[in-house]
């Protein structure tokens, strides 16, 4: 299971390295750039509902299998697109793949929860921080060694197909929870507190992905090469988050574990926008991801449990509304610090997580 979430992370981040190769390949502006950036997101929103249904219909293990066998494929054609209209198409796909991918693996790891009576979600979500890191580092290293980017696509899929031969030990469907005789389903409260939390945490996410280093290169005005360390610092302390949290979360609870992580992503905002150092920021957004990389797994773990709905109707509704965060998040972000600055941006953003303290019960 800790390898499927470990292959979901290598997908990512090809894809975060697809980007930015395809805006100097067609010479895109920012603007071209934006829209074509809202396939991905939007295909992942559009397909959560049918991702509950064919988990439902043919469990998640099967899901899993067929969702990274389309990713594999798909690996190689962003690298490849002929036109800016086909990778836009090709990350719509890319997306509404990646989203139901997310839905069944989740699942599964719920289903792994639930068979053993112990807390995972935060250790396979771990290995999918890994798997980002991995390949960032392994992509740099066969870039300056003179690769290209599209090598590194197929060598990413190939790695994933190897990995895929271990599915055999995911747990069938016999062992997903029994299915509801409904498509859909209507939200309940639980249900909608817990997206919105997801939403809080997946805009954290995004805004400190694509905002972090500009605000440390121009508000903190450091060197680009230093100015990165600040997405570095987010992206390592969450893998250390989540490798510890499962073992917190058993022993304080999990709303205890969420309460301190908002509390400590909050105070990281406010170290990185409140000290005019570029230091600071680089320990603030550090702080960001240790406090908030244990509430999606946190939150993913419940959606599974929510009372009065099936698994594959809480789970999708949660998500997609996370998806959402991520995908609005940003923008979000650059129309507020367009307005009032980057730092009151992320001030934004911390009062927003910061609401996802009072709701940590609905983790328990």
């Amino acid at each position: 299971m800790r390898l499927v979430f470990c292959m979901s992370g290598i997908g990512i981040s090809v894809w975060a390295i697809v980007i930015p190769y395809t805006k100097i390949r067609f010479q895109l502006d920012d603007g071209t750039l934006g829209l074509v950036l809202l396939a991905g997101g939007s295909g992942g929103v559009a397909v959560m509902p049918l991702a509950g249904m064919a988990v439902a219909r043919w469990g998640s293990r099967t899901c899993i299998i067929a969702t990274t066998l389309m990713m594999c494929l798909l690996l190689p054609a962003l690298g490849n697109a002929p036109s800016p209209l086909a990778f836009t198409a090709l990350l719509f796909i890319y997306g509404a793949n990646f989203g139901a991918l997310d839905i069944a693996m989740n699942a599964q790891g719920a289903v792994v929860e639930e068979m053993s009576g112990r807390l995972h979600m935060s250790g396979f979500h771990a290995c999918y921080s890994l798997g980002t890191l991995a390949v960032a580092l392994a992509a740099s290293l066969l870039l300056k060694l003179g690769s290209t980017v599209p090598l590194v696509c197929v060598a990413s899929a190939v790695t994933v197909l190897l990995g895929l031969t271990q599915s055999v030990r995911l747990v069938p469907k016999s062992g997903d929870a029994p299915p509801s005789g409904r498509n859909f389903a209507r939200p309940n409260r639980q249900a909608l507190v817990l997206g919105l939390c997801c939403y809080a945490a997946f805009m954290t996410e995004g805004a400190t992905t694509d905002w972090s280093t500009i605000f440390l290169r121009f508000s903190r005005n450091m060197a680009i090469d230093s100015a990165t360390l600040g997405y570095a610092a987010y992206a390592v302390m969450t893998t250390l988050a989540r490798l510890t949290g499962d073992r917190l979360a058993m022993r304080f609870g999990q709303p205890a574990v969420m309460r301190l992580g908002v509390a400590l992503g909050v105070a990281g905002f406010a170290l990185a926008v409140l000290v005019p150092s570029g230091l600071a920021g680089i320990i603030g957004f550090g702080l960001v991801g240790f406090g908030t990389g244990n509430i999606v797994p946190l939150v993913f773990s419940a959606a599974a449990r929510v009372p009065g709905m099936a698994a594959h109707h809480s789970m999708p509704a949660v998500v997609g509304i996370g998806y959402a965060g991520f995908l609005t998040g940003p923008v979000m972000i650059g129309f507020v610090a367009n307005h009032f600055g980057l730092g009151t941006a992320f001030g934004v953003d911390a009062v927003l997580l910061g609401l996802s303290f009072f709701a940590a019960r609905s983790v328990a």
